[in-house]
């Protein structure tokens, strides 16, 4: 009666791995997809046929003693190793059908043969073929262990993933190896012990495969994409890419550095880093770029060099990253040259011009003249931006009201101050004094009336700077939202790129109000309270460009010549030097 329950129990149980193996063949095509269906088939067939059989009376099982243990061996060893083939896919490590790996496939089933043949002719000596017994049993509960472990930690390892989805997938050759296998052990417990062994094992399966497919999606969301992904990052990627010991052997190299090397390859046997980049590993440290012939034809990389070490920080090896940067290093070059030029060439021939137009009592001479200054207070900024951006940024603690009073006093135009004696906040000196000289020149050049004020924040201090001017024309402030000029799109000077890039710098924030006048806020953060240049900022108003946009305006400002007529330029207010004596400014003592 008791075998007769706990095998219709199973037949329900096969009917239901049926079922799974039938949804994932007609849904999924994702990586061990197919191998998960013949898999779960041959299960759920061999749990079925074994339990009808049992429940007819075809299979003659009185008890759990021993029979029983046997037929279920057939059904969880004979499609043993296609397991670890689905978890192998599934995981991302993908496994041909070679002829080695069929023979695998198939050592069960030659064993069982082998048995069927011996049980009618005695050819082989018994002892000899329960010892392939033995190891067939121990082969199969090695691959679902094998299998159990990749999968669990692949499912552990990727955020999308979680690794109940694993563990759902290891219940059921778990719960056959658990329970099927050792029947003959637990019957010995008792009739209904060994009863609840057999159903156990059946339920196992059909609810471990059914959660993980339908409860957690696992042909859905499958860690194949990132162990494939991770592979391929290295193999794929136009950097040159070798991994070395710490002898510096390089133990693999993907396809670039073997195209791009006219050294050995690394399959060919024993060759250390040097030998492919023709630099040790220590040299590729030192050095920022290199030069390698690729296809005959010169090429610059970036090297950089990473210490892979293991779980004790003990170092194994090293893994060489070379990125080609030979057209950013020939448009460095290119930059290095015009600013040179723009720095020397040009305003000495300026200088000529302006002399020769001084001998000339002219309207039109004054006006040349005053067109002339105009770029040379332009080259001077572009000069004063490229310092200022290119120069080592160090936070010192800053006194802002003191900063502003001497700001204001070396204007000539009228500017009202409303400040605190003291405001005493630690950032980066020379860029929030060019930030308030942008602001502050701007104002006094359109301006009549212009007020700058300080205020203390819970973070740093808010300086604006107001006036009734005409505002900001909307073409200058959308080229600072675009972060590039075009040719519908432009300002008329340097001085809000200055603002902007400055306002960066200091890892603040700039924004502009244009309602009535023009009312320049400038958000600085202390250092102290908010980290580096102000890294809990909430970026709010206008973004300001990044700092290679900034070198290209502060080096190229040639382009900018035809548009330089028809404004007034500013008397009152001079630019500072970047770099003198600054009373307000103490360098902060770590």
């Amino acid at each position: 009666m008791l075998v007769g329950i706990a095998a219709a129990i199973c037949i329900g149980s096969a009917a239901g791995i049926l079922a799974i193996s039938a949804t994932v063949a007609h849904r999924y095509n994702e990586p061990g997809a197919a191998w998960f269906t013949g898999y779960t088939a041959l299960v759920g067939l061999g749990l079925g046929l074994v339990s009808a059989g049992i429940l007819t009376g075809l299979i003659s099982v009185t008890d759990f003693s021993g029979a029983i243990g046997r037929w279920l061996a057939l059904v969880w060893i004979l499609p043993a190793a296609l397991w670890p083939m689905f978890v192998l896919q599934y995981t991302g490590r993908f496994v041909s059908l070679s002829l080695k790996t069929s023979a695998l496939i198939a050592f069960p089933l030659r064993v069982i043969v082998l048995q069927g043949i011996q049980s009618g002719v005695s050819v082989v000596p018994t002892q000899v073929l329960g010892l392939v017994g033995i190891a067939t049993r121990y082969y199969a509960v090695t691959l679902a262990v094998a299998g159990i472990v990749l999968v669990v930690r692949a499912t552990r390892r990727y955020d999308h993933l979680t690794v109940w989805q694993g563990i759902a997938f290891a219940v059921a050759p778990a719960a056959m190896w658990l329970f099927w296998s050792n029947i003959p052990y637990i019957a010995q417990l008792g009739q209904a012990v060994g009863g609840a062994a057999y159903v156990l094992g059946s339920l196992g399966v059909v609810c471990g495969f059914g959660l993980a497919v339908f409860r957690f999606d696992a042909f859905k969301k499958s860690p194949a994409v990132g162990v494939v992904g991770e592979r391929d990052v290295v193999d794929e990627t136009d950097d040159l890419v070798l991994v070395a010991d710490d002898e510096q052997r390089v133990v693999r190299a993907n396809e670039s550095a073997r195209t791009a090397s006219d050294g050995p390859d690394p399959a060919a046997g024993t060759v250390t880093v040097d030998d492919i980049i023709g630099k040790g590993v220590d040299g590729l440290r030192a050095t920022e770029t290199i030069e390698l012939d690729v296809e005959g034809a010169s090429a610059k990389y970036d090297s950089q060099v990473s210490t892979v070490l293991d779980r004790r920080d003990q170092q194994l090896g090293t893994v060489v990253s070379l990125r080609e940067v030979t057209e950013r290093e020939l448009r460095k070059e290119r930059l290095t040259v015009l600013n040179r030029v723009l720095r020397h060439n040009l305003r000495n021939q300026l200088d000529v011009v302006n002399a020769h137009l001084e001998a000339i009592d002219d309207d039109h001479a004054d006006a040349a003249t005053q067109t002339t200054d105009r770029i040379v207070r332009m080259s001077d900024r572009a000069r004063r931006i490229d310092r200022l951006l290119s120069g080592t940024r160090e936070n010192v603690a800053v006194d802002v009201a003191e900063l502003l009073r001497d700001t204001v006093a070396a204007c000539d135009s009228s500017v009202a101050l409303e400040a605190p004696d003291s405001l005493l906040i630690t950032t980066d000196c020379a860029a929030l004094e060019a930030a308030v000289d942008s602001a502050l020149d701007n104002a006094v050049t359109h301006a009549t009336n212009v007020t700058i004020s300080l205020q203390e924040t819970p973070d740093g201090c808010e300086i604006r700077v107001t006036d009734d001017g005409p505002g900001i024309p909307e073409s200058e402030l959308s080229a600072l939202e675009a972060g590039t000029e075009t040719a519908l799109q432009h300002g008329t000077g340097l001085g809000l790129w200055q603002l902007a890039w400055a306002g960066r710098t200091l890892g603040g924030n700039v924004s502009f109000d244009t309602s009535e006048g023009t009312t320049v806020t400038i958000t600085v953060f202390d250092a102290d309270s908010t980290g580096e240049y102000g890294q809990e900022v909430q970026q709010v108003g206008i973004a300001p460009p990044s700092d290679e946009l900034a070198r290209q305006y502060a080096q190229s400002i040639t382009s900018r010549w035809n548009r330089l007529g028809g404004r007034s330029t500013p008397s009152g207010c001079r630019p500072q030097p970047l770099y003198r004596s600054r009373p307000y400014c103490q360098v902060a003592r770590q």
